[in-house]
């Protein structure tokens, strides 16, 4: 009777291309909440990014599906050469019709699909859900069985140069036809719905919203984690910066203002990609915080137990360069945010027009430029206790993914969306 019923359990699919699940807060929870929907959720994801951020889950029904990414020599060797010779390699490219140039400039993306789709045939799915424009488009080759929702993460745009990706232009170029394909899009904000319908000339009424939050408790009693991992001393308040360390992240600039901080703070640089203080930016970022009250923090924490560690804090970091609206509508689309305010952490944050109005009426802390970091520091330790109590409360009323998702899961089963 046990395996009758997993049987006649409907299935959905998440798809995962060089996306990191184990820090992706909204990709895990909504897994998780399917499951107790009663589906079954199938993982499809590229080993080396589920290395990079791991992840297990203890739901029975779920499964991770991992496609093996270790490259031959010659695979490697053409991968060198792609981010070496983007001006010439992205001429070449425009010479042929834009369904080859997937083959051209992105085999990666090729090799996937192709795994993907004899994987595909194994299972009817309700619904396939892809993570990103690299995972969107790993379906354009496969012939699928189910509805596609799109899961939205980074807002790709018309402009030809990104700092994060190789090749965007092309990349959005493809993104677009496969957009054009779709009837629902998932996006974790109204205004980036705003955005995304209008870069990608898409229906606003086809596109739900599911905000980047947390579920569960928030975290009342306080851990010592960094503290004790660092020694640090009880009467100093500890800040801290958590995710990737990236140029755009303004993390030395950060670094620098520590030296005119008050004193008795220390900054915590929490990140889950250790392997970025091996690159020059991250050399730099410890040689910029020699000296000075700054830790490093490179030992992976495991999703769950990522709140009660942050808990331990008391001011968290959160700033960005202003590149694009990819960066400057960041509000519902960080995973910063909600781990802070779960874990009752005060919050400094970039002086963007919607992070600056959300955190100055919930009164939970102080939106600057980086430049006024330091000046924040010492505005915000007189009333520490209160924007902590604060990051509670919002939490609990802004930040629990629950009744987010409630909302987006009957309206995809009715087809609407209101």
């Amino acid at each position: 009777m046990f395996w009758i019923g997993v049987l006649m359990k409907p299935r959905v699919a998440f798809i995962l291309y060089r996306y990191p699940l184990g820090v992706s807060s909204m990709i895990i929870n909504s897994i998780r909440l399917f499951v107790e929907k009663g589906f079954m959720v199938d993982i499809y994801i590229n080993e080396s990014s589920l290395k990079k951020a791991q992840i297990e889950f203890d739901e029975a029904h779920v499964t991770l599906i991992v496609y093996d990414d270790s490259q031959n020599i010659i695979m490697r060797g053409y991968q060198f050469l792609l981010v070496r010779a983007e001006n010439v390699l992205s001429l070449l490219a425009k010479m042929v019709p834009i369904k080859f140039r997937f083959v051209v400039l992105f085999p990666d993306l090729l090799l996937f699909s192709q795994w993907l789709r004899k994987e595909l045939r194994k299972y009817s799915y309700s619904y396939l859900f892809p993570v990103e424009c690299r995972s969107l488009l790993c379906l354009s080759r496969v012939k699928v069985r189910g509805n596609i929702v799109y899961y939205n993460m980074e807002l790709l745009d018309w402009s030809e140069k990104n700092l994060l990706y190789n090749y965007k232009l092309e990349l959005k170029k493809l993104e677009y036809r496969m957009i054009k394909k779709l009837s629902r899009v998932v996006i974790t904000s109204p205004l980036r719905a705003e955005l995304f319908s209008q870069i990608n000339d898409f229906d606003i009424n086809k596109i739900y919203v599911l905000p980047v939050a947390l579920m569960g408790e928030p975290i009342i009693r306080r851990s010592k984690y960094f503290r004790e991992m660092f020694g640090i001393p009880e009467d100093f308040k500890i800040v801290v910066y958590l995710g990737n360390i990236e140029p755009w992240f303004l993390s030395i600039e950060i670094i620098q203002s520590v030296k005119d901080w008050p004193k008795g703070f220390a900054l915590i640089m929490h990140t889950w990609n250790k392997s970025i203080l091996e690159k020059p930016y991250g050399k730099e970022m410890i040689n910029q915080a020699r000296g000075l009250p700054v830790y490093f923090s490179t030992d992976y924490i495991e999703y769950d137990e990522l709140a009660v560690a942050l808990s331990s804090a008391d001011i968290g970091l959160l700033f960005y360069e202003a590149i694009d609206a990819n960066f400057t509508e960041i509000l519902f689309s960080s995973n910063k945010f909600a781990e802070y305010l779960k874990a009752g952490l005060a919050i400094i944050c970039s002086d963007f027009p919607s992070l600056k109005d959300f955190v100055e009426e919930n009164r939970i802390g102080v939106s600057v430029s980086v430049e006024e970091l330091s000046k924040a520091m010492k505005q915000i330790g007189e009333k520490l206790g209160v924007l902590k109590k604060n990051a509670l409360v919002c939490y609990q009323e802004k930040f629990r993914f629950e009744i987010y998702f409630e909302r987006f899961y009957n309206q995809l089963l009715q087809g609407t969306i209101n």
